[in-house]
């Protein structure tokens, strides 16, 4: 019994959190109120404060749910270089897309003067992370005639974040976020595709090409 009800405590948590990213998402972070989240969730406002001990800890909880939903978008490190930028963008546009709340974890301003000290640490160290993720990519690609050389990685860098940010907030494109053919996702990544590819008087990219017979 103890067992349950301590699961029972967790997914109740859990709970909380969504709602709170939800409100915050759709609403804006002034919104957040206990009232507005135990609406949310249905419970009582006193009700909330037995799983939370004040606004911030609901708030840091809600970071935390969101932060790790980011994570789980990193792809594997050992993918080639452009099908590994390309699987982090589809993955970021997937599922951080699909939340409003998560993506104003990762999107918003508001979020580094809003979340509490502890999780703006984190976030952050995750946007860190993912600056350095995209920039190994790019100079892995470079040095194996994927990705091109005339442009230096930390500028590519800018198009590549870009691009991933506003599919995140392109209204409607969430629906079609999928590797599906056509949709609005896959057309602007097979654009960024082209933008990243070495020019052909590139000289890795000339001798990477076979003559023609």
């Amino acid at each position: 019994m103890q067992n349950a009800n301590r699961k029972s405590s967790a997914v109740r948590r859990e709970e909380i959190a969504v709602a709170a990213l939800r409100i915050i998402g759709e609403r804006g972070i002034a919104s957040l109120t206990t009232t507005a989240v135990a609406a949310e969730v249905g419970v009582t406002s006193g009700a909330l404060f037995r799983h939370f001990d004040s606004r911030e800890a609901m708030l840091q909880e809600a970071a935390q749910y969101a932060l790790a939903k980011i994570e789980a978008t990193f792809p594997d490190p050992t993918l080639p270089a452009l099908e590994r930028l390309l699987a982090l963008a589809y993955s970021r546009v997937r599922i951080v897309g699909a939340d409003p709340g998560v993506a104003w974890v990762l999107r918003s301003e508001q979020a580094y003067l809003s979340l509490p000290a502890e999780a703006v640490v984190q976030l952050k160290d995750l946007v860190r992370r993912s600056k350095q993720f995209v920039l190994v990519a790019l100079r892995d690609g470079a040095a194996k005639g994927t990705i091109r050389t005339d442009i230096e990685p930390e500028i590519l860098f800018v198009p590549v974040m870009g691009t991933i940010h506003a599919l995140i907030g392109m209204a409607g494109v969430h629906a079609t976020a999928g590797r599906t053919r056509g949709s609005s996702t896959e057309r602007v990544l097979a654009a960024l595709t082209i933008l990243l590819a070495p020019p052909y008087n590139d000289p890795v990219h000339h001798n990477s090409i076979p003559p023609k017979s």
